[in-house]
């Protein structure tokens, strides 16, 4: 008898295990010539179900609960939008917003693509329910968020068209929050990052279509529909091949922005965005700050100002051990590498593939070799101030008016080595990747005044180098 109910239980359990099994889809775009191409956001479509979904980027990872989905009168964090009504709608719809904390609110909205449409600030809405008004005059599908202390609440509403206009409009407050608690009624629909509130069941018809800025437009990739009975990455392909765009600013992301309110210019090369700049921020995005630091250390994360001297930091960036670089993500040897460590939101630590697969492409296209050999593409990386100078023709320090030709910009920071001692400022810069070579070694890319190529070599953790981002 007890062997029977422990089998029974047994297969309860797996049945309960299996019916809220976690689906995750992540979206990659390739354009027509299979190159690697950012999303701008991704639309979902449940056929079987009929809802849909929008991701908008840096999002590009969507997580479904088979047989259970989120329910979406679960309680929240003190602030939740609840679906528009009506929706879809003509042209205006009413929608209420639900805040325990009295204070100061945003309402944004966005198209499918990211951009802004409208927004709206007050700094004292009341605590309660409250009604606003939203106005929209062009046919499409909006993303209506509204954001609180750090806190964000989002809705999907479809607009036919038809508005005198785009505007919020606050229409009052329907119910006075009399508790600390939210009312049952007045428990509002949230949304978690990745994490849809719709009802899901492995087997669901499933339709996935991605918008991507190619060459200036935005372009719609091929439909993708099938039965999604397991998590996958889902390939998003266009029917249009990118321009070279190297050297010039990435697309939608001409600059981006740190923790600090530090402000970095980006450049294309091939498919990649990078930095064009040596990151110098003094805390990760959580806030946590990176400790200053004479010392050296494997397992503390720390940074250190090249050549000992505050002044280089403005051009050349600080420089990071292994420990500051990752904040306690593990390795990556993968493309994209996923660890977003001491990056901005939205950006990530490059892999040691990530890192090839730069060089590789450098060193495909002749206009950027030093003479007739495909390896000789330092100078081209390099930015055109700032080194030693040297007379070695195709070497980094050789005529610098001759650098630069991808738009990279690497400037020699140097290094603060094991020993702890600044050495090489002016002559090397050492840019760290998120792929460790052993418990002690991590790969970086070196570029020196006196050499003609990238070398790819690993040095100790502990040791502090430059740091370069990719975006996500």
């Amino acid at each position: 008898m007890l062997k029977r109910t422990f089998t029974l239980l047994a297969i309860m359990l797996l049945f309960v295990a299996a019916s809220a099994q976690t689906v995750t889809l992540i979206f990659t775009g390739r354009d027509a010539n299979n190159q690697r191409m950012p999303l701008d956001s991704v639309v979902i479509n449940n056929q079987t179900k009929g809802w849909g979904e929008t991701l908008v980027w840096p999002d590009t990872i969507l997580t479904m609960q088979n047989g259970t989905g989120i329910d979406e009168t679960v309680a929240n964090d003190g602030l939740g939008l609840f679906q528009n009504n009506p929706n879809p709608f003509n042209g205006t719809t009413a929608v209420n917003l639900t805040v325990t904390d009295a204070g100061a609110v945003t309402l944004e909205i966005a198209d499918v693509y990211g951009r802004m449409v409208e927004t709206w600030c007050t700094a004292s809405l009341p605590s309660g329910i409250n009604q606003f008004r939203v106005t929209l005059s062009a046919t499409g599908t909006y993303i209506l968020t509204a954001r609180q202390n750090g806190k964000s609440s989002s809705v999907k509403m479809v607009c036919n068209g038809m508005g005198d206009g785009n505007r919020i409009e606050y229409a009052g407050i329907v119910e006075t929050m009399c508790t600390s608690s939210l009312p049952i009624s007045a428990t509002p629909k949230t949304h978690t990052r990745g994490l849809t509130n719709n009802l899901f069941d492995l087997g669901d018809e499933m339709e996935y279509v991605g918008f991507a800025t190619i060459n200036g437009g935005v372009v719609e990739s091929r439909h993708v529909t099938q039965a999604q009975n397991a998590s996958e990455t889902i390939v998003l392909t266009f029917d249009v091949a990118q321009v070279n765009m190297d050297g010039q600013p990435c697309y939608g992301t001409p600059s981006v922005t740190d923790i600090d309110g530090n402000v970095y210019n980006t450049v294309m090369i091939g498919t990649q965005c990078w930095m064009k700049e040596n990151l110098r921020t003094t805390k990760y995005t959580d806030n946590t700050p990176i400790p200053l630091a004479d010392t050296v250390s494997y397992t503390e994360p720390y940074r250190h100002v090249p050549d000992n001297d505050e002044a280089n930091v403005a051009a050349y960036g600080y420089l990071y051990n292994w420990a500051a670089v990752m904040h306690s993500e593990a390795s990556s040897e993968t493309n994209p590498s996923g660890v977003q460590g001491i990056c901005p939101n939205g950006w990530h630590v490059p892999s040691d593939a990530e890192w090839t697969q730069l060089t590789d492409y450098v060193s495909s296209h002749s206009e950027y070799w030093c003479g007739s050999d495909p390896s000789d593409i330092a100078k081209s990386l390099a930015a055109d101030t700032g080194w030693g100078e040297e007379n070695d023709e195709c070497t980094i320090g050789y005529n610098l008016n001759a650098n630069n030709a991808t738009g990279f910009s690497a400037l020699p920071a140097g290094c603060f080595n094991t020993s702890g001692e600044y050495l090489y400022f002016g002559q090397s810069i050492y840019i760290w990747s998120s792929t460790a070579n052993t418990e002690y070694y991590a790969y970086t890319r070196y570029l020196g005044f006196g050499r003609t190529d990238v070398y790819r070599s690993y040095r100790y953790k502990k040791f502090s180098g430059s740091v370069r981002c990719l975006r996500d």
